[in-house]
């Protein structure tokens, strides 16, 4: 393996809740000096002795922020940093630079590369630590107001707005991998009833219940949006229309078998799969999967009528 996990903590490998600092540095010497300033302070220090070893590294975890020296054999600091905002895993990590340079045209080619600050040496450690601590509680700021922006309050699932832009990127992923994947628009059919006869909490639990065995029944690929009320949309990547059916037809079976007041937990389920020859926009592509949807609905008061049920 090409990188190393430091731990810090008298040599005991443990599990750590802490931010994970990556250093990069061919300086031996530095990684000490950084190691012992953030691992007595609660970070977790993982290190690389140049850019392909940081490359490697975030190809396998993630950090929280980056700590890159500028000179370094094989591939500098401006380089590696250039291929880090490339990837999109990782083109949101903070990235400090260590360095002793002082020209300032160093400093600007620094942030040109997307370094959000620099550290000089030799180390300061009110400096290290003060820098360290503002760019990680700036990231993770950043991430929850993210996370907030494309979540639903109620269900945690992903809402509306945030449909549309995957629904888009997919689609446009899907053009050029030639693949398809399928669409089912969700609704639950008693909601209504159970809002006007047992009030609105009740119903909450209903949705979050349906959401609950969503999440437990589909793949880790697949994707489940609160389009709004009682109506969800359930994207399946590379997916075509049956095996999005039978993934639906799992959930149907684990929600038969339970009930709400006396009530069963039923819903009507609309499916289209989008085909990556198509000229259609998102727009169009939710309101088919929804127009199916609909047609469900109304055999089931169809056959309700005629006492089927």
């Amino acid at each position: 393996m090409a990188f190393e996990i430091k731990e810090w903590r008298n040599g005991k490998v443990i599990q750590y809740e802490e931010s994970l600092v990556l250093v990069v540095d061919d300086s031996p010497m530095n990684i000490q000096i950084l190691g012992n300033m953030l691992d007595k302070n609660g970070y977790k220090l993982a290190m690389a002795k140049n850019g392909r070893e940081a490359l490697d590294f975030v190809n396998r975890k993630l950090p929280d922020l980056i700590l890159l020296d500028i000179i370094m054999p094989e591939m500098d600091g401006f380089q590696t940093c250039t291929q880090l905002k490339q990837i999109d895993s990782t083109k949101d990590i903070p990235i400090l630079f260590i360095t002793a340079l002082s020209n300032i045209s160093d400093k600007l080619k620094a942030f040109e590369a997307g370094g959000l600050d620099y550290i000089t040496k030799p180390f300061i450690e009110e400096e290290v630590l003060a820098r360290v601590r503002v760019h990680i509680n700036l990231r993770k700021a950043m991430e929850k107001l993210e996370h907030l922006s494309v979540k639903d309050y109620l269900t945690g699932a992903f809402n509306r707005r945030f449909a549309y832009e995957v629904l888009g990127k997919k689609m446009n992923s899907a053009k050029r991998t030639h693949d398809n994947f399928a669409l089912c628009y969700m609704d639950i059919d008693n909601l209504k009833k159970v809002n006007d006869n047992f009030g609105h909490n009740l119903g909450d639990q209903l949705i979050n219940t349906v959401v609950h065995y969503l999440n437990e029944t589909l793949r880790s690929s697949d994707y489940v949006f609160r389009m709004g009320g009682d109506e969800f949309l359930i994207l399946f990547p590379n997916t075509n229309l049956e095996e999005s059916k039978t993934l639906m037809k799992r959930l149907q079976s684990k929600l038969s078998q339970r009930s709400l007041n006396n009530l069963p937990l039923n819903f009507s389920l609309g499916f289209t799969e989008y085909q990556y020859h198509e000229d259609v926009g998102t727009n169009q592509l939710i309101e088919r999967a929804d127009a199916k949807m609909y047609e469900e609905k109304l055999r089931k008061k169809k056959e309700c009528r005629n006492g089927s049920f």
